[in-house]
């Protein structure tokens, strides 16, 4: 008995301990947001008070769209953080309103007098029937035929008198009927009115679901602090685009990067540092494994038939020489006087890159506030000078003016995106190209024609000439192509041209002169590279003779 008694007092000395559990809801704010090229990492802060115990702690109005598995808390108070989860409050239902006595009386009074007017309109409608056969009844009858011209006279007036008659009282009696059937739709709505009482009474409940993050922790004492949510969303991406500024050919090439952010999280990013990332965390992250790769012989199909007593026997189908390889797959997982006011600093300068084991991420250090409505919202990101060579393409056989081409050296340290580009040329706008990173050393970014260089394409016809050797033909080719220069300044010239390249062996094809060009026998392509001064011009020639055989046809207008 005396042990039974301690631990009852044990247990009451414990059990307030234990019970002390304290629930708060965490007044939260957005404060940094990650945005990968899909979703986005959301960092929320707030101040946290606590009691003694366990308390649990409630980070409302968080994006319906949060991965739970990804939440993370941090925080910094004398506390020990026990467990996290996302939850859901749902509003609480409106109370349902009764219909009151005096209505419910006014209905029931309602469907009688509906009774008695059924029962009125029933009445009139027999009468209806009565006069119509009263009506012919008397058509029927013919009494206008008989005996004399005085007594047809008198029958015919006393035929019309019971047809106006009757006439007259089916109008009465059909109007009587169209207003009792009008007074019964009229009490027939409002007795609808009065039992949609409950429903019109009851005010739109405009409340939604709360989305919430729910936080448990255990303090030692009494205490304030602060802590930090993380978590993962999705509906949320950003997307690169570039403008490309050139002020002339003989300065750097000014490259600045804008980020298009979208976000429909469900909540909004009011005042927060962004931080934007070519990381996409959908992507997998596993490595693939190569599994065993068998080869073997091929094994034609076995089946199973029953003869006619009914026996299994063997069926194989043979086929001879038939030999394949067999293999298994592999998973591939795959933005007076006055002192001069100061210049307008960028954007861009606030933002700092930072290159991670994979990818790169631009930390903003200026605020945005970026709704929750999938709009596009334009981010400067940053901006850079890069040293371009400027080089003049000339392709004579399709343009007459010449292409101005920026190339960009060592490209790679830019860690450039594929995205459109909108390029500026002396401080105009020139039109929309598109940024392709590759592989090769050097990035080529056109900036559209430059009608100062200029080249002209002429067949030479003293050297082009067809000749026959019995079987065989010849044709030969020329062009002079004359390069000019009707700018001021020196420019680096590109001019490219091609021979046709040959598919059957009967058909040869020799470069006989092509002035120092560099020509790929594979590709038929000839280059030539040179400097050209201001009001300079330079002539370029090439020949070229293709053999064929004579009875067979070739189609030989474009050489």
């Amino acid at each position: 008995m005396k042990n039974t008694l301690l631990t009852f007092i044990a247990i009451a000395l414990f059990l307030p301990a234990f019970s002390a559990k304290t629930e708060k809801t965490v007044s939260s704010k957005i404060n940094h947001v990650t945005v990968y090229l899909n979703g986005a990492q959301v960092k929320r802060k707030g101040k946290v008070t606590l009691k003694k115990g366990i308390n649990t702690l409630f980070f409302q109005n968080v994006s319906p769209y949060l991965n739970a598995k990804t939440i993370q808390i941090s925080g910094l108070g004398d506390y020990i953080i026990l467990d996290s989860k996302k939850s859901i409050k749902y509003p609480k239902p409106e109370e349902t309103k009764v219909i009151p006595n005096k209505n419910l009386a006014l209905i029931a009074k309602m469907r009688d007098s509906i009774k008695d007017l059924n029962f009125e309109r029933n009445g009139v409608s027999a009468k209806l029937n009565h006069l119509n056969t009263e009506r012919k009844y008397l058509m029927a009858n013919k009494i206008y035929y008989k005996d004399t011209l005085p007594v047809f006279k008198e029958s015919l007036a006393y035929l019309r008198k019971q047809l106006f008659e009757i006439t007259e009282m089916e109008q009465k009696l059909r109007k009587k009927n169209n207003d009792i059937q009008q007074l019964i739709r009229e009490i027939n709505a409002r007795i609808n009115v009065l039992n949609n009482y409950q429903k019109n009474k009851r005010p739109v409940n405009k409340k939604k679901p709360i989305h919430q993050i729910e936080v448990t922790v255990q303090a030692q004492k009494d205490l304030s602090g602060s802590m930090t949510v993380s978590y993962f969303v999705s509906n949320a991406s950003w997307s690169p685009s570039y403008d490309i500024r050139v002020k002339n050919i003989n300065s750097p090439v000014e490259l600045t990067m804008k980020g298009t952010v979208y976000q429909n999280t469900g909540e909004d990013w009011e005042n927060v540092k962004l931080t934007l990332s070519t990381n996409n965390p959908y992507k997998n992250k596993v490595k693939p494994e190569l599994s065993v790769w068998y080869i073997n012989y091929y094994n034609p199909n076995i089946g199973y038939y029953k003869d006619a007593n009914g026996r299994n026997k063997k069926a194989r189908i043979a086929q001879k020489n038939a030999v394949t390889l067999s293999e298994v797959s592999v998973n591939e997982t795959t933005d007076s006087y006055s002192p001069p006011a100061p210049a307008a600093v960028r954007s861009t300068n606030y933002t700092v890159k930072t290159q991670t084991m994979a990818n790169v991420e631009y930390r903003i250090d200026l605020k945005y506030s970026i709704e929750s409505d999938n709009r596009a919202h334009l981010v400067a990101v940053n901006q850079q000078n890069i040293k371009a060579e400027y080089i003049h393409y000339l392709v004579p056989k399709y343009d007459k003016e010449s292409y101005l081409v920026a190339q960009l050296v060592d490209w790679e340290e830019l860690d450039l995106l594929p995205s459109k580009a909108n390029l500026y040329y002396e401080g105009s706008y020139i039109g929309e190209s598109r940024i392709n990173p590759t592989a090769n050393d050097t990035l080529y970014i056109s900036l559209g024609n430059d009608r100062n260089v200029r080249v002209k394409r002429v067949k030479d016809k003293e050297k082009s000439r067809d000749k026959v050797f019995s079987n065989r033909k010849s044709t030969t080719v020329s062009y002079d192509l004359f390069v000019k220069n009707m700018g001021t300044k020196n420019y680096k010239i590109v001019v490219e041209d091609h021979l046709p390249v040959s598919k059957d062996k009967s058909i040869v094809v020799t470069l006989e002169s092509k002035s120092r060009a560099r020509f790929n026998e594979k590709t038929g392509m000839m280059v030539w590279k040179f400097n050209l001064k201001g009001k300079g011009t330079k002539k370029l020639n090439y020949t070229y003779k293709v053999e064929y055989d004579n009875d067979k046809p070739l189609d030989l207008s474009k050489l």
